[in-house]
């Protein structure tokens, strides 16, 4: 399904990838952080994999990034999720007009810095508002505010914030080991429970004018896709490692059930037809997501490019296709993690397997942006052209 290209970056990163997913089992019940293993990612390059040579990367392009965050989510799903903004980061960079912030931003990714976020909060603001604030007093700007589900900036050197300044909204990059910043590990979500994905106070924080940028306006963007597709690959991820851990645990067993219709499990054809559906459910993950890192691939071409209807199609067409990606990667996951109990009976809840992970993390990955939200969406979009939404906002917790 990978061309040649993507391949050989599979096989080139897979060592680390098996190195960083080895312990992923016994990390997930002890809650033990991977702050080892990403350093490992970043000590192997991978961090810098979508960046140009010239920079110190690979060139990467969104269908070879996304494979490699499936290859990496098939390993531990939370690896993959925790750099999403980091990557996310870097493509922002890479699109955006040549300038000294643009410059700076690849800089800082050149040099190894990890990407972190801080944009969402718990509290009462209305939708599409924050709370944390950017103002200036006698000794110039500070930050103050209070973020959650800031996923991988535990593991960050730099952190994008979202906050409201001068009645608009601004992002602020703000260094990790700032005075007056605190990151908390207080996420206690059932699964992806080691992304980081909890508070981070400001307090005070200083911050330079040239690391403030304005928000909003007309930019012609495909990020929101982006982000979603990160969460989709790691989505994806989890069907492949379903597939897998269902064909280890048959062949491994030697019990059948006296209502079996063979004397060993991996001989029933029941239990054959339950793992070849399990890996057709991951076929079907991983055909949507190469499908829409195509997209990805065009959107990034045509925003490069000097036609702004081609452009604008094209983002159109790629939040098109991570919406509809979402609808057959999640519920194809969701059901295939599910279903992977009817290979074995109740050895397969044995608590050293974890076999309960898979849907566990899956389930938390499929409550980011709600997909009746996104079905009924696209249907309005495709029934009478609304536009799709390609950020999406909460307010109160």
């Amino acid at each position: 399904m990978t061309g040649t290209r993507t391949a050989a970056l599979v096989a080139r990163y897979a060592p680390v990838f098996d190195e960083v997913g080895a312990d992923a089992v016994a990390r997930e019940r002890e809650r033990r952080l991977p702050f080892a293993e990403v350093e490992a990612l970043r000590g192997a390059g991978f961090t810098r994999v979508t960046l140009p040579t010239e920079l110190g990367g690979e060139g990467a392009t969104a269908s070879d990034l996304f494979e490699l965050l499936a290859e990496l989510g098939r390993r531990d799903p939370n690896l993959a999720q925790l750099l999403r903004s980091h990557f996310s980061f870097i493509d922002r960079a890479l699109l955006a007009p040549p300038d000294p912030r643009r410059d700076r931003h690849l800089a800082l990714a050149a040099e190894g810095l990890i990407h972190g976020n801080a944009t969402f909060e718990r509290g009462p603001a209305a939708v599409g508002h924050v709370a944390t604030t950017l103002t200036r007093d006698e000794h110039g700007l500070r930050l103050d505010g209070r973020k959650f589900y800031s996923t991988g900036t535990l593991f960050a050197d730099v952190v994008s914030v979202l906050a409201e300044h001068d009645g608009g909204q601004v992002g602020v990059l703000v260094r990790t080991d700032a005075d007056g910043l605190e990151r908390i590990d207080d996420w206690a979500g059932f699964g992806q429970r080691m992304t980081g994905s909890g508070s981070t106070v400001f307090q005070n924080v200083r911050v330079a004018g040239d690391d403030v940028t304005p928000r909003g306006g007309d930019t012609l963007s495909h990020a929101g896709a982006f982000v979603q597709l990160v969460l989709l690959a790691a989505a994806t991820g989890i069907g492949r490692a379903v597939a897998d851990d269902a064909a280890a645990f048959v062949r491994s067993r030697t019990r059948g059930f006296s209502h079996g219709s063979a004397a060993l499990p991996r001989e029933d054809p029941l239990v054959q037809e339950v793992i070849g559906d399990l890996a057709a459910a991951s076929f079907a993950a991983d055909s949507a997501l190469a499908a829409a890192a195509n997209a990805i691939d065009a959107s990034h071409a045509a925003l490069r490019g000097e036609d702004p209807d081609a452009a604008r199609s094209a983002v159109a067409a790629a939040d098109r296709a991570a919406t509809s990606a979402q609808l057959v990667i999640l519920p194809a996951v969701l059901d295939a993690a599910s279903r992977l109990f009817e290979v074995g009976g109740a050895s397969a809840l044995d608590v050293d397997r974890a076999l309960d992970r898979h849907w566990r993390n899956a389930r938390t990955l499929a409550s980011h942006n709600p997909a009746r939200y996104k079905a009924r969406a696209l249907g309005e979009h495709l029934i009478g052209g609304a536009p799709l939404p390609s950020w999406w906002s909460v307010g109160e917790a």
